[in-house]
Formats: structure tokens, C-alpha cells, sequence
């Protein structure tokens, strides 16, 4: 245990018995009227598992509209106050205490409905115990984010699988390909339709994934940015596919490796290095892809990886110039980047159902919240911020925030392909059978304060 922490017991769940606000009956509650939980985790809407969903991971606008329904991560920001006073403090105690008290868990049995569970309830405790007043004078709600905790920490450690029951989990990204619902390649006639490479994790096929360093494995893996936006609880892997195939890319690393000035003094900091950005791009034709993949922890508390790929970016540079002109509004900066955007997500009622492994695409037009990358701003509570997604720009269009750039200039993983780095160079790395396997996240994640506080809750229970 790298994290002190104060004696805490679960003795806190007993606060229904003396806390009449907190209190529960042994049957379904009645809910509010304006809450219509989405049937996620069982085909009735008022099963108590969509409810507890719903009040964890959704929210209302002022209008009465609801965001989240079958969101991968919870709307949840930096400064939010919801779950942490007034009645959704309530309502997320009230569940929360029904779930344990009734034994809730033994309503499903499916391992994997245990782990999407598991999962989802993990991301409300990572945003709880990171969860930071906007100034200092907020309140902090510290005692309101124990009687979260205690309940979440609790509840987690019952849903939590046995090893074997992780192990055997499956593998939904094989299980979309052969379901052949998605086109396999790029097609460059029809830019519009997204496509799902059968052959990704063909360990010697045309792919080959960035952070496969073996001994030289970073802590976080290449898509650091990603893997601190979810605590670690997710692994991001980086794969590469060049037209001329596996070979190529690997040539292609090597004359990245023997570049002889990757860094170059950054004119604006003396201080400071930046990439060159003259390294030698890759040609047009080439893609990336993008795989995040669920953590777990199991029945014994330890960190586990799982085959479950909750969500695939591919980008396909179709043209690749030196056009370094200023670019305004998304629809340049796509046309400067050269590239087209591609995302599936994991939807929970397609994977229950064993429909394409779970992954459906996201749509042209598509419009979310945005979370990643957002650290504070809660526009749901927020003056002069307000939920208006016709306003925001599409799901696809957000990638070239961080990816405008063209060619290998708009990899932000091209650091880990020059030296110095920990990959050293992996020209001969041959990759394990489950290549889900080797990764440096669970390190990560276990040096983490929120991995830590859960383990302390676990312990002193």
C-alpha cells in the first residue's frame, strides 16, 4: 500500500439506519417521473441495474433532455457537484445502499454484465477521489465523497470476477469481424463508410502497434494523454499499417530511429526542445488506429487486463503534403490534415446481446459531451455554459483538436519512435498470442492515489 489513509469502516452503510434521508425499502423505490432509465443491463428499464446506471452516469439538462444514456465514461468534470449534494447526493446514496442491502448482485449472474458493472462503477469512484474544487473557497465535499466511496468500494468488490472468469471473457473485437456488419478496408471512393480491419491484431501481419517495447515498456504506454484521462482503468494501444505492409513500417521506423536530429531547440522556449519537424513522414495510404480496452480488477484485487475493446479511432491519411498554412474551423483543419476520421464504440445492449462484438461505428453527424481533455468545466451546472450539442462540432471532427497536423507530425506518439526512448528498438519484437497481455498500464495504475484509496476501503472493511 503506497497510500496512508484513515481507519474507514463500512459502518457508514449503516447510515440509512439512522439517517432518515437515506433511507430505502427492500422493493424497487419509486423513482422520479423525469427519469426513464434505458434498458442497458436488462430488457425491463426499471431493473434496479439500469437504474443504479442511470442515476450514476446520466444527467438532465434544464430542459429535461438526457445525456449518457449508453455513454462509455460518466458526464462527470473536475468541478462537478452532481453525486455530491442535494438530491442526486441522495439518489446515488439511496442505490447505491439498495444495492447492497437487497444483494442486488445476485439479480445477474453473466459474468459479463458483472464486469461492465464493475467497470462502470469504478469510473464514479476514479472521479470522486480526484474530483477538485474550481477554487479555493469551493466546497470540497469531502465528507459527501466517503459516503460515495464506502458504497461504490463495496459494491465493486462484490461484482468482482474470479481470474478464470476474466480470463475467459470475450474477445468482441474478433467476434465483430466475424460478423462481418463492417466494411474491412478503406475504401477511398466512399470515404463516408467506416471500416474495421480484420486483420489489426494479426501478430505478423500488416499492423504493427507502437509500445510493443517488451523490457522497454512505458508506464502509460504511447497514448499517455489517454490513459491519464481514465486513471488507468483503460489501455490505449497505437497500431500503424504503411500500404507497402509490415515490412515497410518497420524500415520506416528504422529510418525514424537514425534520423540525426529528432530534437531541435524550440525557437519560442531556449529552453526547451521540441520534435523536428522536419522527421521523414510516412507516405500517403497509411493509417492508425487507436484501441482502448477495459481494465479490471478481480475477486482478490488484482489489476487484470480483459480482451474487451471498448472503443477503436482509425485515421487514414489519404494525402500527406509539408502544407504548414493556418487553418480555421474544422472542416480546414480536416482538409489541411489530410486525413479521415473513423470511431466504433462498445454499446452495452449490443454487447449483452452478442450483436458485432458490442462495437457499433459512430455516425458522420454524430454529437456527444465532450469529456476527454475537458478537466473543469461542468456545463450542466456552469454559468454561462450550457448543454447545447447543435452547437458543438461532431464526434468525428473533434479528433483533429490534436491531430491537425500533417502527415507524422500530427502523431503525437512520434517521440517514443525517436531517440532517446524507453522502445530502444523493437525491429525484431515478435508479439505474444494475446497481445492484450503485454502492457505497462496495471503499473501505472497501481502507483495511482485513486488505486490506493479504493484498496484502503477494501482492507480496513
Amino acid at each position: 500500500m503506497r497510500v496512508s489513509l484513515p481507519l474507514i469502516t463500512l459502518s457508514l452503510l449503516l447510515l440509512t439506519s439512522s439517517n432518515p434521508t437515506h433511507s430505502v425499502s427492500a422493493g424497487n423505490a419509486t423513482r422520479p417521473a423525469s427519469r426513464e432509465p434505458a434498458a442497458l443491463y436488462d430488457p425491463n428499464p426499471n431493473h434496479f441495474w439500469n437504474q443504479l446506471f442511470d442515476v450514476l452516469f446520466t444527467r438532465n439538462d434544464r430542459y429535461g433532455h438526457k445525456y449518457g444514456k449508453d455513454a462509455l465514461d460518466p458526464i462527470l468534470f473536475g468541478n462537478t457537484k452532481h453525486l455530491l449534494e442535494g438530491e442526486s447526493h441522495r439518489e446515488a446514496l439511496r442505490v447505491l445502499d439498495e444495492f447492497l442491502q437487497t444483494h442486488a448482485k445476485k439479480q445477474i449472474h453473466e459474468p459479463l454484465k458483472r464486469a461492465m458493472l464493475e467497470r462502470d462503477l469504478w469510473a464514479v469512484f476514479d472521479w470522486s477521489a480526484a474530483r477538485e474544487p474550481e477554487r479555493p473557497t469551493d466546497a470540497t465535499f469531502d465528507q459527501e465523497k466517503r459516503e460515495l466511496q464506502v458504497r461504490l468500494a463495496e459494491a465493486m468488490r462484490r461484482l468482482a470476477l474470479t481470474p478464470e472468469q476474466i480470463k475467459a471473457l470475450p474477445d468482441n473485437y474478433a467476434q465483430a469481424v466475424v460478423s462481418r456488419t463492417f466494411a474491412s478496408d478503406y475504401d477511398p471512393e466512399h470515404r463516408e463508410r467506416a471500416f474495421l480491419p480484420p486483420d489489426l491484431f494479426d501478430r505478423h501481419g500488416p499492423w504493427v502497434e507502437i509500445g510493443a517495447g517488451g523490457e522497454y515498456e512505458s508506464p502509460t504506454g504511447p497514448a499517455i494523454q489517454h490513459t491519464l484521462a481514465v486513471s488507468g482503468r483503460s489501455s490505449f494501444s497505437i497500431f500503424i499499417r504503411l500500404p507497402e505492409g509490415r515490412k515497410a513500417a518497420f524500415a520506416y521506423f528504422r529510418q525514424l530511429w537514425n534520423f540525426p536530429e529528432p530534437w531541435i531547440v524550440d525557437a519560442s522556449a531556449p529552453q526547451q526542445v521540441q520534435i523536428n519537424p522536419n522527421l521523414p513522414s510516412f507516405p500517403a495510404g497509411t493509417e492508425v488506429a487507436l484501441v482502448r480496452q477495459m481494465m479490471l480488477f478481480d475477486a482478490q484485487g488484482k489489476l487484470a487486463t480483459t480482451p474487451i475493446v471498448e472503443s477503436v479511432q482509425i485515421r487514414v491519411y489519404h494525402t500527406v503534403t509539408a502544407n504548414q498554412q493556418q487553418a480555421f474551423g474544422f472542416d480546414q483543419m480536416i482538409a489541411r490534415s489530410g486525413q479521415d476520421f473513423y470511431e466504433f464504440r462498445l454499446s452495452r445492449p449490443l454487447l449483452f446481446a452478442g450483436e458485432h462484438g458490442g462495437l457499433r461505428a459512430v455516425a458522420r453527424d454524430e454529437k456527444d459531451l465532450p469529456i476527454f481533455g475537458v478537466q473543469a468545466d461542468d456545463r450542466f451546472e456552469n454559468p454561462p455554459y450550457r448543454v447545447e450539442l447543435t452547437r458543438s462540432p461532431a464526434v468525428l471532427q473533434e479528433c483533429v483538436m490534436c491531430h491537425h497536423e500533417p502527415g507524422i507530425a500530427s502523431l503525437n506518439s512520434r517521440r517514443n519512435l525517436v531517440k532517446p526512448s524507453y522502445l530502444e528498438q523493437f525491429i525484431d519484437y515478435d508479439p505474444p498470442n494475446r497481445w492484450w497481455d503485454n502492457d505497462g498500464t496495471i503499473y501505472f495504475k497501481k502507483d495511482r492515489f485513486d488505486w490506493g484509496l479504493l484498496n484502503g476501503y477494501w482492507n480496513t472493511r
